[in-house]
């Protein structure tokens, strides 16, 4: 691992993130403490003792290296807002909350996996003193709610280390670390926490310091141009996201600040009832009833959805239920689904990649995903055409609102009706919730359902969730695909990586399955899953990260792989739990390289 000496008492040492190392003779203080910090690499540097770690901010790849040097004496001062999840990470991942019907994202799973004791807390406005040494504290939430930045002064320069504010100049590090509620909660907030990571940046602009280190990225020699870059940047990619967003049909006060931009599209009209097509009333369920009077149904995310239907047949608006159709996994669509097919022992069919998710949820952590096992009876493919009753059915892969999602094209009775889930309203698209992987790209995300729908060219979209269908022009889908061409850019130029998806995309690394039952004695199978979000083929270095007990077998297993363009890899793992471990919740995270560059604990 390289070093890059900044002062003469002043030290970086590089990893996942940057470890500040300060100086006073033989001892030290650090400046968050990646897990390839030891006492070796800084002895190299003629450290023999760290006196205090002092953290920026709650996260796993800034401060999983601090157990050894705390449970030799250093102490641990951290920011005031995140105490707890340093100290009582056990907090986050007992709480049903941070694992089912998820809607808060903040914070992420990239907690401790066991807690740290913590010496101290500060907050904005805080000394802390060493040395001869006077260190400011500032709040600089955004990346994280309670971060903090320190501000020092060495050797002559004004050094500041701003953990996650910005990544270099006019860069951010990712877009999924601001998904947190502003005017409306956390899943419905893209680019939420803007208005504080904003602040945040003012701050930096006008601290004073003449170096600027952020936690990702490289050491900043302007910090104010560089912040008022990046500030210029998030402002240019929220007009953009704001122009087509479905915020604007569902919270548009959450968007009033920009409500006469120009660029902003003109709502597509809506379309009146259709009298075979019916949306029971405040749930998230549509019914297309046959000319025979059956219903096929679409979604089911009440059980109270099952009495509508009862009474429907009563008043012989409909004869019978012939199966339900599922758009995409979200607990609001699938959670009477179980009900349902008791009551009426029908078939639920969907697109082939939310079959598992429906099956076996405990596999997935996903957002809004129900705990309710579901059995698929019919998995269609892209494309796939059936009769049912006077209707044609064609199934697709609709990668909208989320990845893990379908589009039902229903054709009869004079009309095309196409089902699309979530993933448009009369404004523009769903993609408020990058957990939901909403990919860029030409043939991907939303620019393939754009696809779709101009090749279909359907009478009327339905979305679950509005009571009257949806028509779009060709100048419609023009302008969307124009707005996420120039978002690809725009997001290009703020986010560094080798194609910005990889910056809102949090499952682009993750485990499967994410869950599972251990047992002493035996060996635990993982696979960990790669995305390749960049047009040329990367490779990737992954290893798990154990606790006492467990051991992994690495002589049978592959640990490195090359994943082409836009594919998926995986590499399996096998973890073998010893007979003396205590019973209990694990935690594995594994340590990802990639293409050489080692990027911390996933």
């Amino acid at each position: 691992m390289e070093m890059i000496r900044l002062a003469a008492h002043l030290f970086i040492l590089l990893g996942a993130v940057n470890t500040g190392v300060l100086t006073s003779g033989d001892k030290a203080i650090l400046f968050d403490c990646c897990d390839t910090v030891t006492l070796e690499r800084l002895a190299d540097i003629g450290i023999n003792r760290v006196d205090k770690i002092l953290c920026t901010q709650h996260r796993r790849s800034n401060i999983s290296g601090a157990y050894a040097f705390v449970n030799e004496g250093t102490q641990l001062i951290v920011p005031a807002a995140e105490r707890d999840l340093i100290a009582k990470p056990e907090e986050y991942w007992n709480n049903p909350k941070n694992r089912w019907h998820i809607y808060s994202f903040q914070p992420s799973p990239e907690v401790l996996i066991s807690g740290l004791p913590v010496h101290k807390v500060v907050r904005e406005n805080d000394v802390i003193e060493w040395e001869g040494y006077r260190i400011h504290v500032l709040d600089t939430p955004g990346a994280t709610m309670g971060a903090v930045s320190y501000f020092v002064e060495s050797d002559g320069e004004k050094f500041c280390f701003s953990g996650d504010v910005l990544y270099g100049p006019g860069q951010i590090w990712d877009f999924y670390s601001l998904q947190k509620g502003y005017k409306t909660r956390d899943y419905h907030a893209f680019l939420g926490n803007l208005p504080k990571l904003k602040l945040s940046l003012n701050k930096l602009e006008k601290c004073g310091a003449t170096v600027l280190i952020p936690s990702h990225g490289k050491i900043i020699n302007n910090p104010a141009e560089a912040a008022r870059l990046t500030t210029e940047r998030l402002d240019e990619v929220w007009r953009n996201y704001s122009c087509i967003s479905s915020i604007l049909y569902y919270f548009p006060n959450a968007m009033a600040d920009g409500e006469n931009d120009p660029d902003r599209m003109h709502p597509a009209p809506t379309h009146p009832e259709i009298s075979f097509l019916k949306r029971v009333p405040k749930t998230t369920t549509f019914v297309l009833k046959s000319l025979s009077g059956a219903a096929l149904v679409i979604d089911c995310g009440k059980d109270g959805v099952v009495k509508s239907l009862q009474d429907m047949i009563k008043t012989g608006e409909i004869s019978s239920v012939d199966g339900v159709w599922i758009t995409h996994y979200h607990d609001d669509h699938v959670d009477g689904l179980q009900k349902l097919c008791k009551i009426f022992n029908c078939p639920v069919m969907t697109i082939e990649n939310i079959v598992e998710i429906l099956e076996h949820p405990r596999r997935f952590i996903l957002p809004c995903l129900s705990d309710k096992n579901i059995t698929v009876s019919k998995a269609v493919k892209h494309g796939e055409k059936w009769q049912w009753k006077e209707f044609i059915l064609t199934s697709f892969h609709f990668p909208g609102q989320t990845y893990y999602h379908s589009g039902l094209l229903a054709e009869g009775r004079g009309k095309r009706i196409f089902f699309g889930g979530d993933s448009f309203s009369p404004c523009g698209i769903d993609d408020y919730c990058a957990y939901n992987r909403n990919f860029l790209g030409e043939g991907r995300g939303f620019n393939k359902c754009l696809d779709i729908l101009r090749e279909l060219n359907p009478d009327i979209i339905i979305n679950p969730h509005q009571d009257y269908g949806i028509q779009f022009s060709d100048e419609h889908i023009d302008y969307m695909q124009s707005v996420l061409l120039k978002r690809e850019k725009l997001f290009a130029k703020i986010l560094p990586w080798e194609h910005p998806n990889f910056g809102t995309d949090p499952f682009w690394v993750r485990t499967y399955p994410y869950e599972q039952d251990a047992f002493r004695g035996r060996t635990l199978k993982i696979q960990v899953f790669i995305t390749n979000h960049a047009d040329n083929q990367i490779s990737a270095e992954v290893e798990p990260f154990l606790s006492k007990g467990l051991r992994w077998e690495k002589k049978s297993d592959q640990s490195s792989v090359y994943i082409l363009p836009h594919q998926d890899e995986s590499l399996n793992f096998s973890i073998f739990i010893s007979e003396d471990t205590n019973p209990g919740r694990y935690i594995i995270p594994f340590r990802i390289t990639l293409n050489n560059r080692y990027l911390g604990q996933f």
